[in-house]
Order: C-alpha cells, then structure tokens, then sequence
C-alpha cells in the first residue's frame, strides 16, 4: 500500500525530496535553540565581567546554567574545546588565548538557524534592557555598564542578523 512507504513518523521535502524523520529534525531544533542558548550565556558572562552589573554570585550562577546548556548542545567535545582540549592547533589559535574566541569551535556542531534566532532575539532584549533600566534609573549617575551593555548587545545583535540572514 502507499500508506506503508511513508512511515508517520518522516516528513517529505519536496524541494530536495529528502526524507527525514520528525525525531531528528526535532532533536536538531532542540539542539539549535541550546546551543543559541550557551552562545548567550557566554556572552552574557562576558558582559557581567566586564561591566560588574551584578553580584559575583549570579555571575558563578550564569557560568552554572551556560555550562550545563553546553555540554546540553554539544557533549563533553564541546566542554572539552572550549576548555581548549580538543581544538585543532593553528597558528591564530596559539596568538589567541581569549576564551571566549573558544566558544565558536564548541558550539560549531550543534549550531543553526535556531541558533542564530536565540542569539538575535536575546542580544537585542539584552540592548534594549540595558537602555530601558538606564532610562528608568532613579540615581543621579546611572551605572555605565548598562550603557556598554547596551551597546554590546544591540551590535551584537544586528550582527548576528546579518551572519542569519547569509
């Protein structure tokens, strides 16, 4: 019968007429949004560190959650590349020993366009938060790093728009 060649289960392209089953395409969407996730996560560890907008606890608390969601997106390989284990040696990675120029490789295998569209969203709500909180603050010298934050996250977001759009 025609209704036995397609199992319920896979999901016909009929650009490409690949056929791929829902679980996948389910557990690469899942994947995508984590690592988009982690890819914040650093970022925003970045942020904190830099500015001192919040206490060192949130901070360790960020670091926790960021972590989690990238042994979550990539397994212990990507734990393992961004603690610069496993990542192939050239010559700008010698120059550089930044760790957040680490966290590309890591997050390489499981990123995608859901990446890519937790990165935009979250870097913009990052930027605009940061203006909105330095906008309603009540002190006579708001704090500076909401400033830079908000600058940061906004450009970070824009492009990151135009790497998702390519």
């Amino acid at each position: 019968m025609a209704s036995d060649r397609y199992d319920s289960d896979r999901q016909i392209n009929v650009v490409d007429r690949s056929y791929l089953p829902t679980s996948m395409k389910l557990r690469a969407v899942l994947r995508g949004i984590i690592a988009g996730v982690a890819g914040v996560g650093f970022v925003l560890i970045f942020l904190f560190a830099q500015t001192g907008l919040v206490s060192p606890m949130v901070l360790l608390a960020t670091g926790a959650i960021t972590l989690v969601a990238l042994f979550a997106a990539g397994g212990r390989t990507a734990v393992r590349r961004l603690a610069g284990g496993t990542e192939p040696t050239t010559d700008q990675n010698r120059e550089t020993g930044w760790w957040l120029a680490r966290v590309e490789p890591a997050l390489e295998e499981a990123w995608n366009a859901w990446s890519d569209l937790v990165l935009v969203v979250c870097l913009g709500g990052i930027g605009i938060g940061s203006f909105v909180l330095l906008v309603t603050s009540s002190s006579e010298e708001p704090p500076l790093g909401l400033l830079i934050a908000g600058f940061l996250g906004l450009n970070g977001a824009l492009v990151s728009l135009a790497f998702a759009i390519e």
